[in-house]
């Protein structure tokens, strides 16, 4: 529970966040979410791909370092807790969390390849790896614990949630856009006219019938975009420190103050009982339920979407980049959209009302095949729209929580929640890609075993993350969640609460 707030009058928890403070609280967000995807997406094939490591000893490192970093959220959470008893001590872990995220990731992304071995390359891995994931979760749960406290009014919470997920999914979306775009052989000047000579060289070999002379081109080629790819993610983790600096530094200045006193814990038997102990939250519980269950559901898509837009829309890598930045871009924009909506409905429905959305723009991609990519885009565009709301709304509902009677002894323990939530959002990205992977090769896609059935990509990517969906939104519909408003169903449906 928390104490009463020192030097803050009760009338000061209703004011609104002037918007000049609170996009410098928001800020970081931009970063965070930087850090996020390249990590799951682009960390495979640099260090798979691009510098040979085994996929199975890739796999081990990653599997182990999620471990690790599971493990490590009650402590974060706990930790971050006792500094709320400092002046702005919330902002304080944050400051001495970051520099290990934004070194880890510009280590991860520029290894000395050539001063390492292919042991070293491996340590230099597992140590970046674990590096930046403590880095992120304790900049990330602070940092969120932190916004949870900013406010007590119910709407002013889902303004503080929007306008950080605003900058959120642009981070997103950079992270999308810089490594294709640094990466290419293009973008650097040495590996553009290789690149161009040997592409020259292939087209006049074939047309010579000279089979030698192609592979000899093909090889010179292979080589440039190495070349371009072990560059081009150096300057990526390079460019994300001066990002990462720039981002924090508003938000550690001008971020506004909390209206919460220090959180003053109940003595528990260890630090397992304190992480656990938000869990006899009712409301919590359900709400991280309907989180984990459709957070799964973009777990499932985004293990199996490059090879949904190759093989099944027989799409480039450039389209699948230019579905992914559509579907970000439309994510943020949405973001205030989703701010109007909570505030006529309710939080609650207006998440019911984008998890709706997204169901019924993937269900009409099941009929798209070869030649209907723009068809794709459009309806990326839209179920865009529903990533809006479940970036921008669950926080929100579980700052509402962490106040809440509900939560009896456990009231205020903002960390202590963050620490969980943190778990739940992993859990939901695991979940997702535990079950896509292996259910698309039990189908009949497999490329490692020369399987390429489209069908069972649809039924992957199209299907499942729908039927997920359908099931989320049903839980939301017929369950509470919200402390300080009934379910949907009552709001929606004309039902008496």
């Amino acid at each position: 529970m928390q104490s009463p707030p020192t030097g803050v009058p009760t009338s000061a928890r209703q004011v609104k966040i002037p918007f000049g403070r609170l996009v410098a609280y928001s800020t970081l967000q931009l970063p965070l979410a930087m850090a996020a995807l390249p990590v799951v997406l682009n960390v495979p094939k640099f260090y798979g791909e691009t510098l040979g490591l085994s996929l199975a000893s890739l796999g081990l490192f990653l599997l182990v370092t999620r471990v690790i970093d599971a493990l490590q959220d009650p402590v974060i959470g706990f930790v971050s807790d006792r500094m709320t008893a400092r002046r702005n001590g919330r902002l304080l872990f944050v400051a001495a969390m970051l520099p290990l995220l934004i070194g880890g990731f510009a280590a991860l992304f520029f290894p000395p390849v050539e001063a390492l071995g292919k042991t070293g390359l491996q340590i230099w891995l597992l140590v970046a790896l674990v590096i930046v994931h403590l880095g992120y979760s304790g900049t990330s749960i602070s940092y969120h614990a932190h916004g949870a406290e900013l406010s007590d009014d119910y709407n002013e919470r889902t303004r503080v949630t929007v306008g950080r997920e605003v900058f959120g999914l642009t981070g997103m979306t950079l992270a999308v856009v810089l490594p294709a775009i640094l990466t290419s052989t293009g973008f650097f000047a040495d590996t553009k006219h290789v690149a161009e000579e040997a592409r020259a060289a292939i087209v006049a070999a074939k047309a010579a019938g000279d089979h030698a002379a192609a592979l000899a081109a093909q090889a010179q080629l292979k080589a440039a975009q190495h070349g371009a790819e072990v560059r081009g993610y150096g300057v990526f983790g390079l460019l994300f420190i001066a990002i990462g600096v720039l981002a924090a530094l508003p938000a550690l200045l001008r971020s506004p103050p909390g209206v919460h006193g220090a959180v003053v814990r109940k003595a528990r038997r260890s630090i397992f009982h304190d992480f656990t102990a938000p869990l006899k939250n009712r409301l919590f519980r359900r709400l991280l339920l309907v989180f984990v269950v459709n957070g799964s559901a973009l777990g499932i898509a985004v293990s199996v979407m490059l090879f949904y837009v190759e093989h099944v829309l027989k799409g480039t890598k450039t389209d699948a980049g230019i579905v992914l930045l559509t579907y970000f871009i439309a994510g943020a924009a949405s973001v205030p959209m989703w701010l109007l909506v909570s505030k006529r409905l309710s939080k609650a429905s207006a998440w019911f009302v984008g998890m709706a959305l997204t169901a019924i723009a993937m269900s009409v991609a099941v009929f798209f095949g070869p030649g209907h990519l723009w068809l794709f885009v459009i309806a990326s565009a839209i179920t865009g729209l529903g990533l809006g709301a479940d970036y921008g709304l669950p926080p929100s509902i579980l700052a509402d929580i962490i106040n809440a009677e509900e939560g009896a002894d456990t009231k205020g323990e903002t960390g202590a929640y963050f620490g969980l939530w943190a778990l739940a959002t992993k859990l939901a990205t695991a979940v997702g890609a535990a079950l896509s992977l292996p259910v698309a090769a039990w189908l009949g896609f497999d490329p490692g075993a020369g399987k390429y059935d489209t069908t069972a990509l649809v039924i992957v990517y199209i299907v499942m993350p729908v039927a997920v969906k359908i099931i989320a939104a049903l839980l939301i519909w017929y369950i509470r969640i919200e402390a300080e408003r009934p379910a949907v169903r009552h709001l929606l449906g004309g039902k008496p609460a």
